[in-house]
């Protein structure tokens, strides 16, 4: 380095030999000054910058190569949080679902809680200074109106709590005009309903502000039954993508993490997914339009092929033709929609056709009795005959179907040999799609890779001692990399709980394949 170049601590002043490994941009002379420094570091040392265009508005730019795994942002406590909107009534300190012989009134303000729970939100506080009588809920029916309020008045608390933090929440979007027109229950009908509820000397156009936040930014926390809402101060910054580059995971304690999922280059916007990356095409564009108010135009969507996998394509539908067909878009330019054309014969389908096939397809999958392997074969082979192996709605099937062979007793040792391939055939062509559409689906990608180790374990301990070796030696490649995407989910959801079998199964490979090197002078591994 150049003395014209020499960056200089940013501690004393002195020539820098340090430099933060995380954000690359703040130097120091000796690592006791970057431990010193730290505490004050700590604070804004992040990868990225915030930059706004007309399209966006604001989002996040990598300001440095990031690799896999990295943490990327975290937030440790959500600005609000909540149960949704349309819920029935719940423990408002643990969201349990309540009844009417579980329900306990809150002796304060009267908000029903479940038999364990003491204390709940500062609506409690709220409804005892701006209500007066104690709230009575008597009706325990889904979805309740009452409840439309809470996370709203848990948002309106901040106003007098916490001024500096409900400026936070009042800086993020709320589609106000987008929701009036289309959303059921506007937000300014539920303003409406809160102010003849409390009275509050809040403006019905603030309080539908608040309301249109909390639509638009919240995000689902499956950490209660049923999830809860929460909306994160960074992480509503954060673009949508329908295949993000960072892995969302919830803290035991409501807090959000984003992890990079695939490598992120200098430049590169930081994204996470918004909607189900599942679903087909059209599904997930409708559900950002109703829900988030926004078309999505990501390069996933605006790809019909979605990165060649054929995700959203039919066969073709003459006999003599082996080819798929899509249409040229699948974005609306006014009431145009193309029509599906056949990659190897050129014939066309109308897309209303196409979309009513794909509807009574829908329809039959809804109605599918759940958890039955032979339902799913059938379904597989009945309309694996009009859809590309990849297609939407096969995947979620045979993502079904994977899982549950070897999952009634006496498990993977009781099935047949036949059967064990089927289970690993499955998992192998389910998570190579899942790698390649959706890589930041650490969740569902970690589950189907713990299926096949233990499917390969199995199918090894049918062979001799030679390819059982080798067989264990996989499954112990393919546990490791499910172990890595699983490993900093809570234990109170159910792929944490997988993530505390695999290490310990990871543990027990590495066992057995040293025992079996020191019994048989096989070479180590």
């Amino acid at each position: 380095m150049s003395a014209e170049s020499q960056e200089l601590c940013t501690v004393c002043g002195m020539a820098a030999e340090h430099k933060c490994s995380a954000c690359k941009s703040v130097f120091y002379c000796s690592r006791e000054h970057q431990k010193s420094h730290w505490k004050v570091h700590g604070k804004k040392c992040i990868p990225y910058k915030i930059a706004t265009n007309e399209v966006l508005g604001r989002h996040y730019v990598a300001i440095r190569n990031i690799n896999v795994g990295e943490v990327v942002f975290q937030e440790k406590k959500a600005l609000v949080e909540g149960p949704p909107l349309e819920t029935g009534p719940v423990c408002l300190g643990c969201y349990a679902v309540l009844t009417p012989k579980s329900a306990v009134p809150c002796v304060k303000c009267g908000w029903p809680l479940c038999g364990l729970c003491r204390d709940h939100g500062p609506e409690c506080e709220f409804t005892v200074k701006y209500k007066d009588e104690k709230v009575s809920i008597t009706d325990f029916v889904f979805p309740h109106p009452t409840y439309r309020c809470i996370t709203t008045i848990r948002a309106l608390h901040l106003r007098e709590a916490d001024p500096g933090l409900y400026e936070k929440f009042l800086n993020l979007e709320d589609h106000a005009e987008e929701q009036e027109r289309t959303s059921l229950f506007t937000p300014r009908f539920v303003a409406q309903f809160i102010k003849r509820f409390f009275k509050i000397d809040v403006t019905e156009q603030e309080v539908a502000k608040v309301v249109g936040i909390l639509q638009v930014n919240g995000h689902e926390v499956p950490l209660t039954e049923p999830a809860y809402i929460a909306v994160y101060d960074i992480s509503s910054i954060v673009e949508h993508s329908c295949r993000a580059n960072c892995s969302k995971s919830f803290t035991s304690n409501g807090g959000i993490v984003a992890r990079a999922a695939i490598p992120i280059k200098k430049g590169d916007h930081i994204t996470i997914c918004y909607t189900d990356p599942l679903w087909g095409v059209e599904n997930r564009r409708h559900h950002l339009a109703q829900t988030k108010f926004f078309q999505c135009m990501c390069e996933r969507c605006i790809d019909p092929t979605e990165f060649e996998t054929m995700y959203n394509a039919i066969k073709c539908w003459n006999a003599d033709c082996n080819g798929h067909a899509l249409p040229k878009t699948f974005i609306k330019s006014g009431n145009e929609r193309p029509d599906y054309t056949c990659n190897a014969c050129s014939s066309t389908k109308s897309f209303d056709a196409v979309e009513e096939m794909m509807e009574q397809i829908g329809i039959h999958l809804s109605q599918m009795k759940k958890n039955d392997m032979e339902q799913c074969r059938k379904f597989i082979q009945e309309y694996g005959k009009f859809l590309h192996e990849n297609h939407y709605y096969i995947t979620d099937v045979k993502l079904a179907l994977a899982q549950l062979i070897g999952q009634e007793n006496p498990g993977l040792p009781g099935i047949s040999d036949d059967l064990l391939q089927e289970k690993i055939s499955l998992c192998k062509h389910v998570s190579q799609l899942l790698k390649k559409l959706v890589p930041a689906e650490n969740r569902v990608l970690g589950l189907v890779l713990f299926e096949l180790h233990a499917a390969i374990a199995e199918c090894g301990r049918r062979l001799d001692p030679g390819e059982l070796r080798e067989a264990l030696l996989e499954s112990k490649r393919i546990l490791a990399e499910s172990y890595e995407l699983l490993k900093y989910e809570p234990e109170a959801l159910p792929e944490g709980k997988i993530a505390v079998q695999a290490h310990k199964n990871l543990q027990d490979i590495e066992t057995i394949l040293k025992v079996m090197h020191q019994n048989i002078s096989m070479p180590p591994m």
